[in-house]
């Protein structure tokens, strides 16, 4: 009796998905509607509604009713800007600057970038948008004796890599972790999403095409927008006897 209920319980999500699907960024019908359309009762139903929205798929307004959630932008391991990625996937990119300053390398920095502690560096941080959505958190460290002189205005709808191939500068290789964080309230605030949500940090490290260390990038995703899709192979197996 228990399995069966687990399976319909499990028809019940599946038939649900199909319908977030298909009102992507919209509003689902009333519970009422939906319980009869797939004759299930209200509290499985809502049960089921729970954990769809704990999933991050939907969202429950009270007196509103439920609404999709916008569907998370898949991102794969690939040396592009954020401008690039956002145009491949047909959104229009944009940016807030928020600072553009000029510092002493710390030793972290000096380190990461290969360069002597106090050495010149320009620090732009920029909130990252797509079609007028925040979608990530950017703190970025360029060189400045490697690069030409940016200002705030090329970067509102440019690319930095954009900008930085117009200047001679081309990049080669990056080298990029990624892990599991949360937002600080400031941060939340920015990206408009609760205080202490989970978040992305991607730290990336970028080559020219000379072997130069050009930028260390310190990125904040927002964990319901974005996913990584990485791309793997099996290792070639050794045939039986290789260690005879």
């Amino acid at each position: 009796m228990a399995s069966e209920r687990a399976l319909k319980r499990q028809q019940l999500k599946d038939q649900l998905l199909n319908l977030v699907q298909q009102h992507t960024g919209g509003r689902l019908p009333p519970e009422r509607e939906l319980s009869e359309r797939f004759s299930v009762a209200r509290e499985t139903l809502r049960r089921c509604l729970r954990e769809l929205e704990q999933a991050g798929l939907l969202e429950r307004k009270q007196g509103a009713g439920t609404f999709v959630s916008g569907q998370p932008v898949i991102k794969q391991l690939q040396l592009m800007s954020f401008s690039e990625d956002m145009r491949e996937r047909g959104l229009t990119p944009s940016s807030e600057v928020l600072s553009i300053l000029e510092l002493g390398a710390n030793a972290k920095l000096a380190q990461k970038l290969k360069l002597t502690p106090g050495a010149a560096l320009i620090e732009i941080r920029r909130l990252r948008c797509a079609n007028d959505e925040p979608m990530a958190l950017e703190t970025v460290y360029l060189v400045k004796s490697r690069v030409p002189l940016i200002d705030a205005q090329q970067l509102k709808n440019g690319s930095l890599y954009e900008l930085l191939q117009q200047a001679g500068i081309t990049i080669r290789s990056a080298v990029q972790q990624v892990q599991a964080t949360v937002l600080s309230e400031d941060e939340a605030d920015l990206l408009e999403v609760p205080p202490f949500s989970p978040a992305l940090l991607v730290e990336r490290l970028v080559l020219s095409q000379t072997g130069e260390m050009v930028e260390f990038a310190c990125t904040l995703y927002r964990a319901d927008r974005y996913r990584f899709e990485v791309s793997v192979l099996r290792a070639p197996q050794r045939a039986l006897g290789d260690d005879v």
